[in-house]
């Protein structure tokens, strides 16, 4: 088979769904070998290039709930006490810092043993900066390119939505999240060196009903029509693209963590004949 990549979208809570399709491919025996993610997508890229397995990763979840989401109230005061303060945004990133942190012991991009790119979108330059454990086999034209970075700080710029997460500085850059460029890096994992890239897409934009009647209502509708709208035209470079169909409005759902990892499960596993002929893969017979 092909070296094959991964690119995994951002979407919030969504993105546990991307759990379940690795570990529906690992089941099926197809190797991933490359990984590239934005968001919450750069979250579980993370994890995967520092070892975790996805059944590993899900005994995570617990650790995943409303708690991450770190509201810096003591900056709403002094905004509202104090004329002249600004507040960049809601939370402050702090918690997610330290469970990745933890989660991979302080480690640095260039320490993963395995070839990751992690997205984020410097507000200055209007660019890409791609965090990654390794040098590029093949140009990314317009990209900046970081691996003296510790893990923990790319995947929070990564995930630094505006206005809900305050945006994250590196040096002379300031950092948001990558899906305002890139919410699925398949061009990354194909610059890793993947000859087959597998895509996932996990939001989408359809109608809802719903009075937008608060700030962060807004704020993630605003971000899926946005993600979904770009997607259109970056899915077409993949070789496949999985869509979970995750329930509507997840961003922020923590209750919807193992649901979305099942979703993720019963997709890949609904799409592994097509996934196989795509990648050049002989049909095999595994037990579930």
């Amino acid at each position: 088979m092909n070296d094959v990549g991964i690119a995994l979208s951002g979407g919030g809570v969504a993105g546990c769904a991307h759990l379940g399709i690795l570990y529906g491919l690992e089941k099926e025996k197809v190797p991933v070998r490359y990984i590239a993610g934005t968001s919450a997508g750069a979250v579980v890229a993370a994890l995967y290039a520092y070892g975790y397995r996805p059944k590993h990763m899900t005994k995570l979840l617990p650790l995943i709930n409303k708690e991450l989401v770190d509201y810096d109230y003591p900056s709403f005061v002094r905004a509202f006490l104090r004329r002249g303060m600004q507040v960049q945004g809601l939370a402050k990133g702090e918690r997610l810092r330290y469970l990745i942190a933890e989660t991979t012991r302080n480690a640095r991009m260039a320490d993963l043993p395995f070839p990751v790119a992690l997205i984020a979108t410097d507000l200055k330059t209007a660019r890409p900066v791609i965090f990654t454990s390794r040098p590029f086999l093949r140009p990314l034209p317009g990209a900046d390119v970081i691996t003296d970075i510790p893990v923990a700080d790319a995947v929070v710029a990564s995930c630094a939505i505006p206005v809900l997460f305050q945006p994250i500085r590196h040096r002379d850059r300031i950092l948001v999240d990558g899906g305002v460029i890139d919410n699925c890096p398949i061009s990354a994992v194909k610059a890793l060196g993947a000859e087959k890239t597998i895509a996932v897409r996990t939001r989408e934009a359809a109608p809802v009903e719903s009075s937008f009647d608060s700030l962060l209502a807004i704020v993630k509708r605003v971000m899926s029509i946005t993600l979904n709208n770009q997607l259109k035209q970056q899915l077409k470079e993949a070789d496949i693209v999985l869509e979970p169909e995750v329930a509507p409005d997840t961003l922020l759902d923590f209750t919807q963590t193992i649901a979305c990892v099942k979703c993720g499960y019963r997709h890949v596993r609904e799409r592994m004949g097509e996934i196989r002929r795509v990648l050049g893969q002989a049909e095999e017979k595994v037990s579930l």
